[in-house]
């Protein structure tokens, strides 16, 4: 993968840290998207298209053909083309989809720490409730607690809840036979689930952890919505493509219908002329896979600053780490993460968990320079810091 200096390009994640963090001069390794140059394939792509008169835009049958093909060859899940509904984004969809599928009053639930629109899209709907079922804490890993899970959904009477496949930020790739379970619950309590899988494809080899689509493990398709994009596969977030897989017919008719009230039309072009280059062609530069910058900050750390604990990366490029052994308070972290370190990441508490003042989350698709600055300072730091605690 090719490192691009990003700063300068109107990008959020370096161009955005002034409004975000307060400060200009900080190494970027906070929101989720990579570094790297998107595949040849997309630029050339996108490229001919430009060569073309930019006017309306037909969707074409290949895109939602390649789409079909990738979740069937890479995540062993057989859809439909008219399964498909073409959105801007994840977030935006899980938006529209708790708009759609509950109503004022109803209880939407999801499992903190979690990625954080989760719980923006329930507070940003008219007289929904926030229902947190925490994760549990199991050394370096999470689990679900399938019996607060349960509880939860029977005394809050849950109509939805926000599944993240794999997990972000704790890098979990869920089992199969939890999957099933989770499902298994909702279903019986008649819940309906919206699983965000936008990671699928960013999967520790080295762990051995097999990604497994929720929809792929039993017979959910009247409750199940599925959403993924290849955005986060190929870093082509700016295209704006994200596909939303609806198998059952009426679940399918609402969500159009309400994409048809907001007069949305069939999406940006450029989207689908990237995402279906990048899923077309695209494999073998996603083979240059980044779980090196992984090992190298887990063994940095485990051997020269082993108190600060990092959960298992089973997927995402996404790093969890718990300094809670040298600070008790955000403001604490933020102090040295920012003043000290100059470094920007996802604060814990963003992630709606309590207890997780002292937790970070740290992008590692960047450059192993970045990678070693970022080590180099922490580690440095903390040294410090225990020094003059010792004296």
């Amino acid at each position: 993968m090719e490192y691009r200096n990003r700063k300068n390009t109107n990008c959020v994640k370096w161009d955005g840290l002034k409004k975000e963090f307060g400060e200009e001069d900080l190494l970027a390794m906070w929101v989720a998207d990579m570094d790297f140059a998107c595949p040849d394939c997309v630029t050339e792509a996108l490229k001919q298209y430009m060569n073309a008169p930019l006017g309306y835009f037909i969707p074409p049958e290949s895109y939602f053909e390649t789409v079909v093909r990738w979740e069937r060859e890479h995540h062993n899940y057989e859809i439909e083309p008219e399964w498909i509904c073409v959105t801007p984004g994840v977030v935006p969809a899980i938006y529209w989809a708790v708009r759609v599928f509950t109503k004022p009053e109803d209880s939407v639930m999801v499992s903190p720490p979690v990625y954080y629109p989760f719980m923006h899209a329930v507070e940003h709907c008219e007289q929904r409730k926030l229902i947190k079922c925490e994760l549990k804490r199991t050394g370096q890993t999470y689990e679900i607690d399938f019996d607060r899970f349960e509880e939860d959904i029977v005394k809050h009477n849950v109509k939805l809840y926000i599944l993240c496949n794999p997990h972000n930020p704790i890098g979990r790739v869920w089992k199969r036979e939890e999957l099933k379970r989770l499902l298994d619950l909702c279903k019986k309590h008649h819940v309906m689930v919206i699983s965000d899988e936008i990671h699928q494809d960013i999967i520790n080899p080295k762990l051995g952890r097999e990604k497994v689509t929720a929809a792929e493990v039993g017979d959910y398709d009247d409750m199940l919505i599925t959403m993924a994009a290849a955005s986060k596969t190929f870093n082509i977030a700016a295209v704006q493509n994200s596909f939303v897989i609806i198998p059952d017919k009426a679940n399918r008719e609402k969500f159009k219908q309400f994409m048809e009230n907001l007069s949305l039309g069939s999406g940006n072009a450029f989207g689908y002329i990237a995402a279906e280059a990048a899923l077309r062609g695209g494999e073998a530069w996603l083979e240059d896979v980044i779980y090196g910058n992984y090992e190298y900050i887990r063994e940095r750390f485990k051997a020269e600053c082993p108190e600060v604990k990092i959960s298992n990366l089973e997927g995402t490029y996404l790093m969890w780490l718990d300094f809670s052994a040298f600070f008790d308070a955000e403001e604490e972290l933020k102090e040295f993460l920012q003043r000290t370190c100059k470094i920007a990441m996802d604060y814990g508490s963003w992630f709606g968990a309590e207890g997780y003042d002292a937790f970070a989350r740290m992008n590692i698709a960047t450059s192993r320079e970045n990678v070693e600055r970022a080590c180099d300072s922490i580690i440095c730091a903390l040294r410090e810091r225990q020094k003059a605690m010792q004296q």
